[in-house]
């Protein structure tokens, strides 16, 4: 019974994914990868947190839970939640560059601010390949999900049909099948993480002693260089998770700055799901299930208390969060490539071209998967160390600075090489995380490039937000301070 409901919801999103083409059979490029900026607060809030609550949440925090207890839980929860004050400042900022320079990707945002071409290949390149392994960690987290129905059918394909969904979705209707695909995803996902959590709060008879949680925190006692890596880790993230190539890609897809900031207010009712998910780790603790990794906490709770469809719900809500993420980074790859690397082409062939590049990645995404996942781990831990790196340009090009380009890929190149250096090497900086080391290094050169040239006379993106958006309430009769209001 589990397999028929779990192929059903797969065949529902396939037919979600239809019906979103409807009425754009005929998709430009622009409408291709960022819905012409068409998207509401529901479909940018779905998409948003599409990417923010992946498989790796889902199976992550039980298994964090799991294996490292309350130290863990504080880690976790505090970089997602200083993400949110960052993105509601910042967020919006982004979204009125992104429509000032008619920006379909990050690279872009770059390309029209610096007018170097150098600068947009630089930053193309850097967020292709800290991107590349997120694909190799969605087949992983699916194949986790998965095994635990004792499939006779290889994982080669199942990788292989988890790909050629994806690419259906895309292929399809670009940006908006996975869009409304989240829809299902999430509310799927919240049945699936409340089922469990609470099968696995009946089944220990009583609520986790909240008294012994805090004795637990309270005895914690970090070191001086575990509460450095602690907090410059949260730091650095919580600025990563917000300069994402995709993140920005997904805030391109927003109607209105007013629709982008909203979405910050709304987005930490998804935290109510933690409580859920730390059931789950506890009922595995204490019950002494026998787990063959951590990872597999949150399915084997969920085969073990709950009936045979709703495990078919449960696993079909994970595979739809690996495949919605998936399909997220597709459609950041492709054009990154299509659009930014390989300038020339027509509007068509940028569309065309992206599919193939998917292609690529999604076959190549299936052999690491394969052969290369111990690699492709390594390769994602460093994912912040290189995404974060945008943010200095980005920074200076919100406030117009006039930075020389050879100081901006200086910067990136300094950032990357110094964090990863770190990182591989294994050399201590009294804990501090290697990536903020690299974040510092890259905005002390951009700094430097920026005192050696005169500003320009340009007005803030961040001021002209503003100023264009008083403009227009005011003609309208309205206070010029509701723009800034919800």
């Amino acid at each position: 019974m589990a397999t028929v409901t779990f192929c059903l919801v797969i065949l529902l999103s396939l037919a979600i994914a239809l019906y979103s083409r409807r009425g754009h059979h005929h998709q430009g490029s622009r409408d291709f990868f960022v819905a012409s900026g068409q998207f509401g607060g529901v479909l940018l809030f779905f998409l948003a947190v599409g990417e923010t609550y992946s498989i790796g949440s889902v199976l992550g925090f039980p298994a964090g839970t799991f294996s490292h207890g309350t130290a863990f839980i504080i880690w976790f929860l505090s970089y997602i939640v200083l993400a949110y004050p960052v993105g509601y400042f910042l967020n919006p900022w982004i979204w009125q560059a992104g429509r000032d320079h008619n920006a379909i990707t990050m690279a872009d945002l770059f390309r029209h601010h610096f007018g170097s071409r150098a600068v947009e290949i630089a930053m193309a390149l850097n967020a292709i390949l800290f991107l590349i392994p997120f694909g190799d960690l969605q087949f992983t987290g699916l194949l986790a999900v998965l095994q635990g129905f004792g499939w006779p059918v290889p994982t080669f394909v199942i990788t292989t049909v988890a790909a050629v969904t994806a690419f259906f979705w895309v292929a399809l209707s670009g940006i908006r099948a996975p869009a409304y695909v989240s829809i299902l995803k999430d509310v799927m996902m919240i049945v699936a993480v409340v089922a469990a959590g609470l099968a696995a709060l009946l089944a220990s008879g009583h609520l986790p002693d909240v008294r012994q949680a805090g004795q637990d925190i309270a005895r914690i006692r970090p070191t001086g260089r575990e509460e450095a890596f602690a907090m410059s880790t949260v730091v650095l993230q919580a600025i990563g998770f917000c300069v994402a190539p995709q993140t920005i890609a997904f805030l391109f897809t927003g109607r209105s700055r007013r629709i982008v900031r909203r979405n910050q207010v709304l987005m930490p009712l998804y935290m109510l799901m933690f409580p859920f998910l730390y059931w789950v780790a506890d009922y595995a603790r204490r019950s002494g299930m026998p787990l063959h990794a951590p990872n597999d906490a949150f399915m084997a709770v969920s085969l073990t208390l709950l009936p045979g469809w709703v495990n078919g719900l449960v696993a079909a809500a994970c595979a739809l969060s690996a495949l919605v993420v998936l399909a997220g980074i597709c459609l950041a790859i492709g054009p990154l490539v299509s659009h930014n690397l390989l300038h020339g082409l027509s509007d068509r062939q940028q569309r065309y071209g992206a599919q193939i590049v998917i292609a690529v990645y999604l076959l190549f995404s299936i052999v690491s998967a394969a052969h290369a996942s111990g690699l492709m781990i390594k390769f994602n831990t460093m994912y912040y160390f290189g995404v974060t790196q945008a943010a200095p340009g980005i920074f200076a090009i919100l406030a117009a600075r006039a930075v020389s380009p050879a100081a901006v890929v200086a910067g990136l190149v300094a950032g990357d090489l110094l964090s990863m250096g770190l990182y591989l090497g294994d050399i201590d900086l009294g804990g501090v995380n290697p990536g903020l080391v690299g974040l510092v290094a890259n905005a002390l050169v951009l700094w430097g490039g920026s005192r050696l040239l005169p500003s320009r006379a340009l007005v803030p993106i961040l001021h002209r937000a503003g100023a264009q958006a008083i403009e227009a309430k005011a003609t309208k009769g309205r206070s010029p301070l509701e723009p800034w209001t919800l």
